[in-house]
């Protein structure tokens, strides 16, 4: 029964959005307030200070870039807006010269010669030698500076950019709406640790997947073995996947705050768990049973979507209510 009025709204849903025609009322994400018709982009500011490449990695779980100027219009629109809002001094931009000194590229290629080049007096100056990210003062302009040096940023979203996944009420067509269960999924094959996991899940407007049933875990596992796993190189841990769930004064508890026992599937390994104090963070291995991990170890993730229900999704992008 859920299933069938779970697909019968999210079709009504598609068509309410293509009949009203999805260009002409803008969106992005709810997080993205800002939308500057001069550029037709939707602009975020993080106020948590980042090493430039976490930024990059930011923006882009997010399903943006890191933001750089196009132009003297977007470079003045841009600062007016953080000007109104924060009391930043300068932002990283999507500069930098990854592959050779005062080569600068932005984050999608371009030369910056090609973009917005207004270079602060004397700059770029490589100080040291150790200079290969570029920030954006409040005059507008560019100055070089240390990568790990931790700043303020922005992400930007081109409308024109924009592919909804209208299954899933999101901007990200990775993920699957599964009809079992009415929910979205996303198996990521980038290992990450649990905490790294946790945060990229929720950057995708999503949470790290918790198991509540033993539909969910049979669907896990299938996601799982047809996942492009094989191939990927590097230090982490085959046969396990992180799960929403961690170990909370003595208890197993998921991410939501409930106890594992509490929940529709609690069905541990062999042994399990067995780490201790060494091992306080939750995983399944390939074969759907829990299994306690070391927060600290890399492994593939799944994140997971509920997907807003017809009206508060229709109010949000369109403002207005569907009460029948």
């Amino acid at each position: 029964m859920f299933t069938t009025k779970c697909s019968v709204l999210l079709i009504l849903l598609a068509n309410h959005i293509l009949s009203s025609g999805q260009q002409e009322d803008k969106f992005f994400r709810v997080d993205y307030p800002k939308y500057i018709p001069e550029t037709d982009s939707f602009y975020k500011v993080h106020t948590v200070h980042q090493t430039w490449e976490k930024a990059k990695e930011t923006c882009e779980a997010e399903g943006a870039v890191l933001y750089y100027p196009d132009d003297e219009e977007e470079a003045l629109a841009v600062w007016n807006y953080i000007n109104a809002t924060q009391t930043f001094y300068w932002i990283y931009i999507g500069v930098s010269s990854p592959y050779a000194p005062h080569v600068f590229i932005t984050v999608e290629g371009h030369p910056i010669s090609s973009v917005y080049d207004n270079w602060g007096v004397g700059e770029p100056n490589d100080q040291s030698g150790v200079e290969r990210c570029v920030v954006i003062r409040r005059d507008g302009t560019l100055n070089d500076d240390k990568c790990d040096v931790k700043n303020p940023f922005l992400c930007k979203k081109r409308a024109s950019t924009i592919n909804w996944n209208i299954l899933c009420d999101m901007p990200d067509q990775k993920y699957e709406y599964y009809d079992g269960l009415g929910r979205c999924y996303k198996f990521h094959t980038t290992p990450k640790t649990w905490l790294e996991a946790v945060q990229v899940c929720n950057a995708e407007q999503s949470y790290l997947a918790i198991i509540d049933s033993q539909l969910e875990a049979d669907h896990f596992v299938n996601l799982t073995r047809i996942a492009k796993k094989d191939d990927v190189e590097g230090s982490y841990l085959r046969g396990a996947v992180h799960l929403g769930f961690t170990r909370t004064n003595s208890q197993w508890r998921s991410i939501k705050g409930r106890p594992v026992k509490a929940l529709g599937y609690c069905k541990w390994g062999h042994n399990q768990p067995d780490g201790g104090d060494n091992e306080t963070c939750g995983s399944m291995f390939y074969n759907g049973k829990l299994n306690d991990i070391n927060c600290e170890q890399k492994c593939f993730f799944i994140c997971e979507r509920e997907i807003p229900i017809l009206g508060s999704a229709i109010e949000m992008r369109y403002g207005e209510t569907n009460k029948g």
